[in-house]
């Protein structure tokens, strides 16, 4: 995790003689307030066409995740999502609080400076998957998993089986002339699934439950890094394992 810790990031690109240095150091954010219209909320989903791609079967089910307090800055969407998990099986624990355990010098907070405008962007790459796994082990120990590369039915089973996941998820990005984008992430906890209508239902960190297509859902999990992020800040990325379709989940009752 060594990429997280006060560090500087150079990445120097020659582009027909014309080289292009990005530098980047922390700030006090890391990601990720999801700035993007929601879906309808569930309680009128969209109805979709059935489509055999979509291998889940059965009736609708929505777990009911405790409010434990709507996110308030930039950067903590992961505690907040693990925050009505733990209160989920009986724990005693609500967002300020587990945001307040969390390891923040493993997050990525920092700013770029863009060289085509001198402006500093923020980066907003999400809390490390394991960083998650290990503020939420306080309180489950090993019964707190991490997944990465997670099949879609492995998570339609889990929580069709009564096991909310939380999921890392791609909601846009920024994009550098010659470089590439940068992702952004957020996190959000899966609570439910409409095998008919091929609806995934969430409860985001706004405190609020949404629906999203299976599509739309399965896109935004596998997060497009070898689609238009640059090799460079894909395997940063990964070396910190940020995979697609990356779940994180208690393995109990």
């Amino acid at each position: 995790m060594r990429f997280f810790k006060n560090f500087t990031l150079a990445l120097t690109f020659t582009i027909t003689g014309l080289a292009i240095a990005l530098t980047t150091s922390p700030t006090n954010s890391a990601i990720a307030t999801l700035n993007r219209p929601h879906t309808k909320p569930i309680s009128s989903p969209n109805l979709l066409p059935n489509s055999s791609e979509f291998i889940a079967t059965g009736a609708k089910q929505v777990i009911e995740l405790p409010d434990t307090g709507a996110q308030n800055d930039s950067w903590s969407c992961g505690p907040n999502s693990a925050a009505r998990v733990l209160r989920y099986y009986g724990h005693e624990v609500d967002y300020v609080s587990v945001r307040a355990l969390t390891d923040k010098k493993l997050f990525l907070p920092q700013k770029m400076r863009n060289p085509f405008n001198n402006q500093w962007i923020e980066i907003r790459t999400g809390t490390p998957p394991a960083t998650l796994q290990q503020v939420m082990q306080r309180w489950e120990g090993d019964r707190v998993k991490r997944s990465p590369q997670t099949s879609f039915n492995r998570l339609i089973n889990l929580v069709r089986s009564g096991k909310p996941a939380i999921a890392l998820v791609r909601v846009g990005g920024f994009t550098v002339p010659y470089v590439g984008t940068i992702p952004y992430l957020h996190w959000i906890a899966v609570t439910g699934v409409d095998p008919q209508r091929q609806q995934i239902y969430y409860t985001d960190t706004n405190s609020q439950s949404y629906s999203m297509s299976y599509k739309d859902f399965q896109t935004q999990w596998n997060l497009g890094l070898d689609r238009d992020v640059s090799m460079a800040i894909a395997n940063v990325l990964k070396s910190n394992g940020v995979e697609a379709r990356t779940i994180v989940w208690v393995d109990r009752s």
